[in-house]
């Protein structure tokens, strides 16, 4: 598997411009732009354009029963087409809103139960209008970034970088605590894997690992900063966080980079490991 690079922020910079220009957020939209920058890795691509979409959503998205009401009337007076095709993707890209957005909009003038709403989202054989469930389960299906199909796909991706990195700690017999161990310890905010004896990679020394399944830019990483890895040095040291998706190279520039932890995005080669034996 080739290794991904830091992205040079003029790159960066320049898929924000193309995603601004974007006038809708359903998959056919994504692979658009994919087509534009197939010279990046598509989980790189991918990640950046899932952060976009969910930031676009939460500084534009105005939850209200008004909105709901409008883009219920909406869809009622799409629906008396004769060829309405997918309506929801259609009125999602005139709104601006994602498409599993909308549908959740949507049911919320349906439903007053939020709980029922919720459930309708991951289950649309509840919706008792058949044509609203139809549309509904197709709005979420061509959504890669919201609803509940969306938070499975993350979900699994990140269950499947944490074993993968469990597997690389494994192979060279580097033992380790994980985050159930840590919480039953009384640990509240733990990393993914606190190393039992530390490790040195490349020089320096290494106390926990921490795996996220994403591209790591300013806005993100500040926010893993503060929530996360502040923490995480303060109770066990420096440490590793992996982007495997990669991360924007101006993050290699920030103070606590380098001091606090390093960043990467795969575990290291096996030759850049100096390893350590626990002496009583």
């Amino acid at each position: 598997m080739a290794v991904i690079k830091p992205l040079k922020l003029e790159v960066y910079n320049a898929i924000v411009s193309d995603f601004n220009k974007l006038n809708s957020f359903s998959r056919k939209t994504e692979n658009e732009l994919k087509k534009k920058y197939k010279n990046l890795p598509a989980c790189t691509l991918g990640s950046i354009i899932s952060l976009l979409v969910q930031r676009s959503m939460k500084q534009n998205y105005r939850k209200s029963p008004i909105i709901s009401s409008k883009y219920h009337d909406l869809y009622e007076e799409l629906m008396k087409e004769t060829n309405r095709g997918i309506v929801i993707l259609k009125l999602s890209e005139h709104q601006g809103v994602s498409p599993a957005l909308f549908s959740r909009s949507l049911l919320q003038n349906v439903y007053s139960d939020s709980l029922m709403t919720k459930k309708c989202m991951k289950d649309t054989t509840l919706i008792e209008d058949k044509d609203l469930a139809y549309q509904v389960f197709l709005g979420v299906m061509n959504d890669n970034q919201y609803g509940p199909y969306a938070d499975i796909i993350k979900q699994s991706v990140g269950l499947e970088y944490e074993l993968r990195l469990e597997r690389e700690l494994r192979l060279l017999n580097i033992t380790f605590s994980d985050e159930n161990i840590l919480r039953s310890r009384g640990y509240d905010k733990t990393p993914d894997f606190k190393l039992d004896v530390p490790i040195a990679v490349d020089g320096f020394i290494i106390n926990w690992v921490e795996s996220k399944a994403l591209f790591g830019d300013e806005e993100n990483h500040a926010g893993y900063l503060k929530e996360q890895l502040t923490c995480y040095w303060n109770r066990f040291g420096p440490g590793l966080v992996i982007y495997w998706f990669g991360y924007l190279e101006t993050l290699n520039s920030m103070p606590e980079v380098n001091n606090m932890f390093i960043l990467r995005t795969s575990f290291p080669d096996k030759s850049s490991i100096t390893q350590y034996k626990f002496e009583l």
